[in-house]
């Protein structure tokens, strides 16, 4: 038996697919996806300044962010998945939603460049509305599925600024969509509306409308905690989230999870664009990972009561059904609250 069998093997021995996963990360035994090569690649055709896709990487400035995690339906989140992200048997991983606990972010912030000719055009306000599910990103080998690392896939992000949906979308592939907010005064207490343009049924004379969307309100007029200690806010959410952690998936997965939730955990997406010709056709698409990362932390809290998110039924934004949630008001599980400055990095084609 050769040395890296015996290799395999103990890792094997040490705890099945999960423990091999793990104990590989530490070993070097992990395939790592490098990013290509780009100077192979035409230069972009730029149009004077960035405007409306602006090069990255990308900074998010004076973030006022809060948090809310609802439970959701993981054979729906799954089916998502399988829809949105794992769309071809050629892509090196298998992203599969690991906990019930679905995180609902309303960020209001400052974005900008970071590319040294683009960060000098200045500061766009932007206000989001983000959906995160927690993924394992399953992958291929010759014995099986193994977990290699976690993802946050963002299935559906609503914004109010134009410049942000064409940079979201065209450099990686976010899939965020117009939506006109009624924002709060202030962060430690979020209460907001959105509002879109879209169906509530579809029929060839349906016009589009202006409507609600989504509401999220307090339950109580308690103050939020107030705090300096971004580890404790980050250790409240993991044990969310892994408290909540799927039993159908094998053993181990909770160790797993637990061992790399407070690493840097990249988003994923899926980047496409129809073919001009083919309109049922993608005439690109790959699956991109790109780092996000919290780079100054100035104060931030828990909500010590529950939030109640109420989802319109619209048959154009199908969240509430995509996403495993309530159409009535469903109430939060946990909630925090949080004043950041993040970077996206550039993206990596897997």
């Amino acid at each position: 038996m050769n040395k890296d069998l015996d290799r395999r093997t103990f890792l094997k021995l040490a705890g099945g697919a999960f423990g091999l996963s793990t104990l590989s990360y530490y070993f070097g035994d992990r395939n790592r996806i490098e990013p290509t090569p780009g100077d192979s690649l035409p230069d972009y055709a730029e149009h004077g300044t960035g405007f409306p896709v602006f090069r990255g990487p990308y900074l998010q400035k004076d973030a006022r962010l809060a948090a809310f995690f609802f439970n959701a339906d993981t054979e729906q989140l799954t089916r998502l998945c399988d829809r949105t992200l794992n769309v071809s048997g050629a892509f090196e991983y298998k992203y599969v939603p690991i906990t019930s606990s679905l995180m609902l972010v309303f960020t209001d912030m400052l974005v900008s460049s970071r590319d040294e000719r683009d960060a000098q055009v200045g500061l766009i306000p932007e206000t989001e509305v983000s959906f995160w599910v927690l993924t394992v990103a399953m992958q291929k080998t010759h014995s099986g599925d193994i977990p290699h690392h976690l993802a946050w896939f963002l299935p559906y992000l609503l914004v109010d600024e134009g410049n942000a949906i064409a940079t979201g979308r065209e450099v990686y592939g976010f899939n965020k969509l117009a939506a006109q907010f009624e924002k709060p005064e202030k962060i430690q207490k979020p209460e907001f509306t959105a509002d879109v343009l879209g169906f509530k049924e579809f029929s060839a004379d349906s016009i589009a409308q202006r409507g609600r969307l989504l509401e999220l309100r307090a339950s109580s007029s308690t103050d939020p905690t107030s705090s300096g200690d971004l580890e404790s806010i980050k250790s409240a959410m993991a044990d969310e989230l892994l408290g909540n952690i799927r039993t159908d998936l094998g053993g181990g997965l909770l160790e797993f999870a637990a061992r790399f939730i407070n690493d840097h955990v990249p988003l994923v997406f899926l980047k496409q664009f129809r073919d001009a010709q083919n309109t049922q056709k993608a005439c690109y698409q790959r699956l991109i990972e790109a780092p996000l990362q919290v780079e100054n932390f100035y104060e931030g809290g828990l909500f010590p009561d529950p939030y109640t998110l109420s989802i319109a039924s619209l048959a154009s934004h199908p969240l509430a059904q995509n996403l495993g949630l309530k159409e009535a008001d469903q109430r939060s599980r946990l909630g925090a609250w949080m004043r950041v400055d993040f970077g996206l990095g550039n993206g990596v084609e897997l």
